[in-house]
């Protein structure tokens, strides 16, 4: 039984090995190295990490990443739960298969288009600006909402929300009707059984969808590229800058594991504390 277990994971674990372990394993060798001109050389200096927490904007490229991520993760997570609560224990349960096929064809929308989408809307000649200065709200098309965080922050969250439905409706459908039911002949209110039962049954759902919008929004870099302007810039782009633009291949990469490594600190001191908040402090 155990032999086949292996044999079974094998392909898996070859393909993983190949295509993402020795790849991760050259970069962060490459991450130690240095480079000149376009040659580029495998060291043991931490010159490249020491840079990126030393210099003021890598330090602020990461903190942005981190704060954008978390912005879009819990705003992703507040929109899915209404769907996903109406589709598993709500009115829409009864079509709550639907829905959620629904919302999963969704995803194969193009990234870009819906990107396309949201830049037609928020620029300076967009739908939303058209329709201020048309009603009279403003005297000119506003350059506001286009080119800053708050476009990145809406599109991803737009993107996303789809995402954050499916482990949380998962989630809430493992929640015993019976035990609301019990709450509330108990003297619980309605509102009081949701924050008292439903959440907490369902905070395993709700920790996964944050860390999952979380972690996609955070490692972005075609977002804020086509709609972000040069303070929506998250660690994404610099990345791509170094590997593409400069040719510094070993600072791109310390880049990339900086944010990989304050990306789950951060990610573990938040599921921590939502852990603790959906599971112990409820009364």
């Amino acid at each position: 039984m155990v032999r086949q277990f292996y044999l079974m994971a094998a392909p898996a674990s070859l393909f993983m090995a190949v295509f993402f372990i020795i790849p991760c394993g050259v970069l962060f060798a490459y991450s130690f190295g240095s480079t000149s001109y376009a040659d580029i050389s495998f060291g043991t200096s931490p010159e490249n990490y020491i840079k990126i927490f030393t210099d003021p904007l890598f330090r602020e490229i990461l903190l942005r990443s981190l704060w954008m991520g978390s912005t879009i993760g819990l705003a992703s997570v507040v929109l899915a739960f209404p769907l996903a609560y109406a589709i598993t224990l709500g009115p829409l349960r009864r079509a709550g298969t639907v829905i959620l096929l629904l919302v999963m064809v969704s995803l194969f929308t193009a990234y870009i288009v819906r990107i396309y989408a949201w830049r037609s809307l928020l620029g300076r000649n967009g739908a939303i600006s058209q329709l201020l200065s048309w009603t009279g709200v403003t005297d000119a098309p506003l350059e506001t909402f286009a080119y800053s965080k708050a476009a990145v922050i809406v599109t991803l969250t737009s993107i996303l929300v789809p995402v954050a439905i499916v482990p949380l409706a998962s989630a809430l459908s493992g929640v015993s009707a019976q035990c609301i039911e019990a709450a509330k002949s108990l003297g619980a209110t309605s509102l009081g059984a949701f924050f008292r039962v439903t959440v907490p049954m369902a905070s395993r759902g709700i920790v996964s969808a944050f860390a999952l919008t979380f972690v996609i929004a955070a490692g972005d870099f075609v977002t804020p590229q086509l709609l972000g302007g040069p303070k929506a810039q998250l660690a994404g782009n610099a990345v791509v800058g170094r590997f593409g633009l400069s040719f510094d291949w070993p600072l791109g990469s310390a880049i990339a594991f900086s944010l990989v490594i304050s990306m789950g600190i951060f990610l573990w001191a938040v599921t921590a504390l939502l852990r603790r908040i959906g599971v112990k402090d409820r009364p």
